[in-house]
């Protein structure tokens, strides 16, 4: 059995790091330690092939920091900004498969938590995700459509986003998008 360094960084802390699910500060701690540690480097090895051979599974509502992660791996994606009230047209790039929608404009101060809703233009419910990540900040919310989306979803969507506070929920925003190139 191989002795265990004093670092006592985890599988899990491991499999954040190849995730990309870490902040900048940690993941460039852990950066160093495959450096400055040989258990460490043997780890990381290890939890990286692993994570590299399962691939990532992308979330259909992700965080600005998983953006940034695909983005860093070289993910070909396209993004389409929109502003609450918006209809628009969106493409996916030429051979890539995430086209991320930023649901901008939203007025989330104060929101405990964010939902989001997708229906047909007619209305006819097609999902929910309660609890979905969001900047508070920035107001936005990245919804990471994915081409095999369009199996199971019509290419015309509305986005309805709803603010919890305070116990109290209320509709803040809708963006209808038209996926011009789902398959």
């Amino acid at each position: 059995m191989t002795a265990i360094c004093s670092h006592g960084v985890d599988a899990d802390r491991w499999i954040d790091f190849f995730a990309g699910e870490l902040d900048e500060e940690a993941g460039e701690r852990l950066e160093q330690l495959l450096f400055e540690c040989a258990h460490c480097a043997a780890e990381a090895e290890r939890w990286g092939a692993v994570v590299g051979s399962a691939g990532i599974v992308i979330p259909p509502v992700i965080t600005t920091q998983a953006l940034a992660a695909l983005e860093s791996r070289g993910e070909l994606m396209a993004e389409n900004p929109m502003q609450p009230g918006e209809r628009g047209r969106a493409r996916f790039p030429e051979g890539g498969r995430l086209l991320i929608h930023r649901l901008q404009g939203l007025e989330l101060t104060g929101a405990d938590s964010v939902n989001l809703m997708l229906s047909t233009p007619e209305g006819t419910p097609l999902g929910r995700f309660e609890d979905v990540p969001f900047d508070g900040t920035k107001g936005e919310v990245l919804v990471a459509c994915q081409r095999h989306f369009g199996e199971s979803f019509p290419a015309d969507i509305v986005f309805e986003i709803e603010r919890r506070a305070a116990g109290e929920i209320e509709l803040v925003a809708s963006y209808a998008v038209e996926h011009t190139d789902w398959l």
